[in-house]
């Protein structure tokens, strides 16, 4: 069986998270946003990324960051669908 979390995690539980992460390796960036996909994957797999450190120098340690939160939530809805969700029709 499928444990869904409630409440679904956000993108700006991804953002704060990692956001956290930098600042505690020491890194200088800071995310506004992370691109979320417009649907949930029946495998699970992440619906989420960050291309604003695509050309960050230090992509080993982001990129294992990012893999850890992937794990922790690998499925969340959009900020934005969150505040507006779309209408049934």
């Amino acid at each position: 069986m499928t444990v869904i979390p409630d409440p679904i995690p956000t993108a700006r539980d991804v953002i704060n998270h990692l956001n956290e992460r930098f600042r505690a390796r020491g890194l200088p960036y800071r995310l506004d946003q992370i691109t979320v996909l417009p649907y949930v994957s029946p495998l699970w797999m992440a619906n989420w990324s960050v291309p604003q450190l695509d050309d960050a120098p230090e992509r080993e340690i982001i990129d294992q960051e990012i893999a850890e939160a992937r794990w922790k939530w690998p499925q969340v809805l959009d900020e934005e669908w969150e505040f507006n969700p779309p209408a049934a029709t």
